[in-house]
């Protein structure tokens, strides 16, 4: 009798269950999936695409990630001629005081065992700072970055010249007064020498006031920043498509020879990254890549060629599209362009947009690298400049430098500016080049080069990148006899008469605490002679020492610029140049432009392709 209820049982509840899933089933509205929200929008097809960018990817996608990417922290200022503070938040001072004993401050294992945290922290040659690094757009791991030092509000520091910050992390948001431990990830170390203004560098008033008050308190560290991870440029496609992020991954491998130049992240994002031919100039990297266009066969390439030739022949032709696009379809384009140039009736903007096209493609005849050295040797060309750069854009060669080697002697600066900085990157045989380092440590302050010519004197110091002061033409001399004071009287250049020696005087300020002024470290004056030849001065300055001196000076870039440009002002610095004194002209590189919203802190990332936040955070790119 058990087994018939047993069976009963069972059926009844089997029936139960199937009646509670037909009932479930008529509930249309839980049936109903949830909707499916895109990872990437579609913007729609591109409007207003010339006809001669039809099937380019510069059709289908918008460039990303172009912005400069803000990391930072806060660091430690040394070797301040007692102008530094270290008055911070508490949170920020014991996170200072952790990278002191981090880097072996007060530690019975280093040399720093009765320098404690504490004891730096109350000398007033020493300053908390934050810092500010602007990581590049497509920035390689492995390449520097310029670096911006400020002091912080309530901070009673007066000067960062003459400042040198330790090793520094740079973080997302690093610089964070309530909470400088909570960024993790690192994207970049900063280091270096601190380039103040040379306007104000040489301004050692105890409160220095105007202008000077506010420029005192911030500086650069040019050069001083180390990318330790890959930041990628962003093809946005505009109408996701998996199998066309697919194609333009694979397109821009052919064309570039390089497998790790694109990544398809999904149906809507392709990741690229700058080749090392590019070095630092994402911009040419990225504007060709979206001048390449997906097809590329023979047939396509040489018909393309010949359209873009009769486009470029059109009145108001957009030529830089133009000059791009026979750039990105490479060796097949020659034709078009060496038509161009052997047609000695074609306006001066055509010529330039092939020469320069062909010059990157690398023309065989040699004759677009000979036509930008016409228009960078022709004084009225409107592309003189322009001719210069791209000739200094061109990878390293004994020809090409030969070429620009002949621009030193312009009569414009610019000119020889630029022909300059090209020799000097491709490491020209024709300059002599030195480095300027600190007599403390074997660490490169900046690069002097001399460049002899036959052009008049001329003095060029840069505010970005490579610290570097360029002597182009005649060497200048100080004149004698001399009095040249600075550093209120603590700095003194002076000769008794007509000669070619000079004698260098500097009495270093002594070191202060919080409390005391500490007499028994007070350093001794230094005194040297040197010729009269601005090179060596500027080697004196930096530290160079010869057996007849004691001990060395110690100025920082900015300072030794500081002097140049009062002695210049001054006319103290000539040549004999084409028989008669000629004065020498010092030119001082323009800043790069970064509002003052950059250097107080990170802001928010607005630079991210939507719906890659998450994504690009998770594998460690900035931006």
């Amino acid at each position: 009798m058990d087994r018939p209820r047993r069976f009963f049982l069972r059926r009844s509840l089997a029936a139960g269950c199937c009646a509670a899933m037909l009932l479930a089933g008529c509930d249309t509205t839980s049936s109903k999936p949830p909707p499916i929200i895109p990872k990437h929008p579609d913007l729609g097809p591109k409007a207003n695409v010339p006809a001669f960018l039809h099937g380019s990817i510069y059709e289908r996608v918008e460039l990303g990630n172009t912005e400069p990417y803000p990391v930072s922290s806060y660091g430690l200022v040394v070797n301040l001629a007692n102008t530094g503070d270290t008055t911070a938040p508490q949170a920020v001072r014991e996170y200072i005081s952790k990278e002191m004993y981090k880097h072996g401050f007060g530690q019975t294992t280093t040399g720093y065992k009765l320098v404690s945290p504490d004891r730096v922290l109350r000398d007033k040659s020493v300053a908390i700072v934050q810092v500010v690094g602007m990581l590049p757009p497509g920035v390689r791991e492995g390449q520097s970055f310029d670096v911006y030092v400020s002091c912080l509000p309530n901070n009673r520091t007066t000067s960062l010249a003459g400042g040198k910050l330790y090793l520094t992390e740079l973080k997302k948001d690093g610089a964070n007064p309530r909470n400088p431990f909570g960024a993790v990830n690192v994207f970049g170390n900063a280091k270096g020498f601190i380039f103040v203004n040379p306007v104000y560098a040489m301004n050692h008033e105890p409160v220095p006031r105007g202008p000077a008050a506010a420029s005192l308190r911030n500086g650069v560290i040019l050069d001083g920043g180390l990318a330790v991870k890959d930041r990628p440029l962003f093809l946005q496609l505009r109408q996701p498509q998996s199998s066309v992020s697919r194609a333009i991954e694979l397109r821009l491998t052919e064309r570039f020879q390089n497998t790790h130049v694109a990544q398809a992240q999904d149906e809507g994002l392709v990741q690229i990254y700058v080749p090392a031919r590019y070095g630092t100039d994402w911009e040419h990297f990225a504007r060709l890549a979206m001048h390449v266009f997906l097809d590329s066969s023979p047939e396509f390439e040489t018909i393309r060629s010949q359209q873009l030739l009769m486009e470029a022949r059109k009145p108001d032709a957009p030529l830089e599209d133009i000059s791009y696009c026979w750039e990105a379809i490479g060796a097949r384009a020659l034709n078009a362009t060496a038509a161009v140039l052997a047609d000695k009736n074609s306006p001066p903007e055509l010529t330039f947009a092939a020469a320069r096209a062909a010059a990157y493609i690398g023309d065989p005849t040699g004759a677009a690298p000979a036509a930008l050295v016409q228009m960078a040797r022709d004084a009225t060309s409107p592309f003189q400049l322009n001719a210069v750069q791209t000739l200094g854009a061109l990878p390293p060669s004994s020809t090409v430098n030969h070429m620009l080697r002949t621009l030193l002697d312009s009569d414009k600066s610019s000119i020889r500016i630029a022909a300059y900085q090209t020799l000097a990157r491709n490491h020209d045989t024709s300059i002599v080049q030195s480095e300027v380092v600190t007599p403390r440590e074997d660490h490169q302050k900046f690069v002097l080069d001399v460049v002899p010519c036959g052009g008049p004197p001329l003095i060029f110091a840069t505010r970005s990148g490579i610290p570097r002061l360029a002597i182009i033409g005649t060497m200048p001399e100080i004149t004698t006899p001399v009095m040249f004071s600075a550093m209120e009287n603590r700095l003194t250049i002076s000769s008794t008469s007509f000669g070619d020696n000079i004698t260098i005087y500097y009495r270093p300020p002594t070191p202060q605490s919080d409390t005391q002024v500490d007499d028994a470290r007070a350093p001794k004056p230094v005194k040297m002679v040197s010729s009269t030849d601005i090179a060596q001065v500027v080697r004196r300055l930096g530290g160079w020492l010869t057996e007849e001196d004691d001990r060395p000076l110690d100025f920082s870039y900015s300072e030794v610029l500081a002097i140049l440009q009062r002695l210049s002002d001054e006319r103290r610095l000539v040549s004999w140049h084409e028989g008669q004194s000629t004065a020498a002209n010092f030119v001082l590189q323009e800043p790069p432009r970064l509002t003052p919203q950059d250097l107080n802190g990170p802001s928010p990332d607005n630079s991210r392709p939507q719906g890659e936040a998450k994504a690009q955070t998770a594998s460690g790119h900035a931006g």
